[in-house]
């Protein structure tokens, strides 16, 4: 079977368009439907349906899918086993999402370079989904996320948890506090729903960010008050650059890590995860 149209099917199943499937993998439009129209003839069986939101799985697409990730997997892990064949220290492969990049992916990559210097690594970051697809995939060896995807075939564990604080240039309580100076940050759906629950005053605020890299250097330049990690905040809360806002509530975001169940270095995976715990550990206040 053509593993070119192994991806291109699996692409077009997360993309759901045609142009963006094409976009993405460079080629032409009438190139994506020849693959896949190749992949329908050799399973006998449609994969895909037209409809006005896009290309959707059918029940045969949904079936084959499963099986399409497994072959990427082996795929992926036959290429990583030969070219790591002359390299007796390994290689391992993290991601992380994009929030956790900059201290505890960075931290945790170097840490590794410490303890095992001649060890090959790549450092990922992208959103928790594509991590665990990329994972599931073979394409990363562990991920560090925000979501508990129970993904056959992957081990799921919780890490840690970041605290989000309240913090502020500016005001110190949350009298003090109103909407038009309160940078919204989206954490997610179980934060969203929180936030709305427990503090519907600034639900309606002036200023949104959906991506949460930028709250921090948001806030440095103009002020305001918005809920930032406690490991990424400590320091600057002591120098009293930023303060903490008295009175609002503090919420709880659980890390996980997840990894493939017949990992193909055991030692390395636990050396990454004794790692891991260190960094996590030592970012707490």
């Amino acid at each position: 079977m053509d593993l070119q149209a192994i991806k291109t099917f699996l692409t077009l199943a997360d993309l759901k368009r045609l142009s963006l499937c094409a976009e993405q993998l460079c080629l032409t439009k009438s190139a994506v439907s020849a693959r896949i129209k190749q992949l329908e003839e050799q399973l006998q069986q449609p994969l895909f349906s037209r409809s006005h939101e896009g290309m959707s799985l059918t029940p045969a697409g949904r079936q084959f899918y499963r099986h399409a990730m497994a072959l990427q997997q082996r795929w992926q892990r036959a290429r990583r086993e030969l070219s790591q064949r002359d390299s007796s220290a390994g290689l391992l492969r993290l991601g992380a999402h994009p929030s956790l990049a900059s201290d505890l992916l960075f931290e945790w990559g170097s840490a590794l370079n410490r303890q095992a210097p001649g060890l090959h690594l790549h450092l990922e970051a992208d959103y928790s989904g594509e991590i665990v697809r990329q994972v599931s995939a073979g394409v990363l060896d562990i991920g560090l996320i925000f979501v508990a995807d129970s993904t056959a075939g992957l081990v799921v564990e919780q890490a840690g948890e970041d605290r989000l604080l309240m913090v502020a240039r500016g005001a110190t309580t949350l009298e003090q506090l109103s909407a038009d100076d309160y940078l919204y940050i989206d954490w997610g759906w179980g934060y969203n729903a929180a936030h709305s629950e427990r503090l519907p005053q600034l639900q309606n605020s002036r200023l949104s960010c959906g991506f949460a890299e930028l709250g921090l250097p948001w806030l440095l330049a103009n002020g305001g008050a918005a809920y930032l990690p406690e490991r990424q905040v400590t320091a600057l809360l002591h120098s009293g650059a930023l303060s903490r806002v008295t009175g609002a509530p503090e919420f709880k975001r659980p890390l996980f890590v997840t990894y493939a169940t017949d990992a193909l270095e055991p030692k390395l995976l636990r050396l990454a995860l004794d790692a891991l715990d260190e960094v996590i550990a030592a970012a707490r206040p």
